[in-house]
This record gives C-alpha cells, sequence and structure tokens, in this order.
C-alpha cells in the first residue's frame, strides 16, 4: 500500500493538470503556477522572461525584438502613455545614457498567464535594482504585460507598471 501511494504521489508531481510530464525548466522559480499552465501560456512565459532578462542586462537590442512596433507603455515615473516603439526605445535609450535606469537585478514573483487565441496578458510582481552604478535603489513594482502573437510569434504590445 505505501509503495502504491509513493508512486501515486509521484504521478500527480511529475504530470501536469492536462496530462500532459510536468519537466523542470527554467521557470523553477515560478513551478507552482507554471506547472497548471498549457503550452501556450508556457510560451507566452518564457517570452516575457526572456524579454525581463534582456532588461535587466540592459541589451537594448534584444529587448526591442520583442517588442511589437503599436505598444503602448504606463509607467509610474511617466505622466503620459508611451505609444509605438521609436518613442519607448528613445525613453529607454536615454535612461540608460543617463544612468537612472539602469538595471542591476530584476526578478519576477508570482506570476499569472492566460493566453487566448492571438491574445495573452501576463501580470506579475517584480523587483529590481535600478540605477548608476553605487547609487541605485531596490523597487517593488506591480507589472501586467499583454501580447499578441505574430508571424514571428508573440510581441509585448502593452506594458503597465505600477507601485
Amino acid at each position: 500500500m505505501l509503495r502504491f501511494l509513493m508512486v501515486f504521489t509521484f504521478l500527480g508531481i511529475a504530470f501536469a493538470p492536462d496530462g500532459t510530464f510536468a519537466q523542470e525548466d527554467r521557470l523553477t522559480h515560478n513551478s507552482y503556477h507554471n506547472v497548471q499552465w498549457g503550452v501556450e501560456e508556457r510560451e507566452v512565459w518564457r517570452v516575457i522572461e526572456e524579454w525581463n532578462n534582456a532588461f535587466a542586462r540592459n541589451d537594448v537590442e534584444t529587448y526591442f525584438g520583442f517588442i511589437d512596433d503599436e505598444i503602448t507603455v504606463l509607467t509610474p515615473g511617466n505622466p503620459y502613455r508611451v505609444e509605438g516603439k521609436p518613442d519607448d526605445r528613445e525613453e529607454f535609450e536615454f535612461g540608460l545614457l543617463k544612468g537612472y535606469s539602469s538595471v542591476a537585478l530584476f526578478q519576477e514573483m508570482q506570476p499569472l498567464v492566460v493566453a487566448m487565441g492571438d491574445t495573452a496578458f501576463a501580470t506579475y510582481f517584480n523587483r529590481g535594482y535600478y540605477g548608476p552604478d553605487g547609487g541605485g535603489a531596490m523597487i517593488y513594482l506591480k507589472e501586467t504585460n499583454v501580447l499578441i502573437k505574430r508571424a514571428d510569434g508573440w510581441k509585448i504590445i502593452h506594458v503597465h507598471v505600477s507601485k
């Protein structure tokens, strides 16, 4: 009986609710949520993580490779929406040049991802260390990203960050 319970428990942990094998991957810090996600949600989250990794590395080219041309961005430090990739990129690069948006640490926590056809959203908490070397600060934020599936994959079309 004990052996049966051990096998049953292993199968319950190893298989996701949809019957697929729940393999561990780079999303281990969010494993509780991603085991319950379908293929689309996992694909969307992988895009978000790669995009955020580029952000944390201050890698402008890779970061904007995930951004749709029609992006809209709302952030707590900006009284206006930033609309379109050129304006978003200009502000991003200016912040890096001046040092106030340089990122030394970025972590996503407690994500929720929902995919519906060619549209998806991801919402999560994040914490990051922003600012010039030696003069930055740890900031805790809430973030929601909306993605659209284009011919070349998922693209981020809307970002809303709040305190």
